[in-house]
């Protein structure tokens, strides 16, 4: 009962292998950028928001990983909680492995 629970694997529809090093690469750089001040949490919205837009206009058929929209919504709260923080980080970091590793295009 309390032991290791098995992976949810990552569902997503409609990825290419474009759409996929896309969104691979701008998941990396979003997490590397600060979080520390509320000029850092809204120039994080403004870079994750061209993000979204260049998703929806260059691949409007893919629609990714349900946790990437939290992610994309919830810097505030990163900025806050280092535990959240991380914990999303490691989701987007597997979630990124995924994109870059799995030749199924979804």
């Amino acid at each position: 009962m309390f032991g290791k629970r098995k992976k949810k694997p990552f569902r997503d529809a409609g990825r290419s292998p474009e759409a996929a090093d896309y969104l691979a690469t701008e998941l990396e750089r979003l997490m590397a950028l600060p979080l520390s001040t509320p000029a850092e949490v809204d120039r994080w919205y403004q870079e994750s928001g061209m993000v979204e837009q260049t998703l929806e206009q260059r691949f409007p058929g893919f629609e990714p990983e349900h946790e990437v929209s939290h992610f994309f919504t919830d810097a505030d709260i990163r900025s806050r909680d280092s535990g959240y923080r991380d914990r999303q980080h490691r989701i987007m970091s597997e979630y990124v492995q995924f994109l870059r590793t799995d030749t199924n295009a979804a």
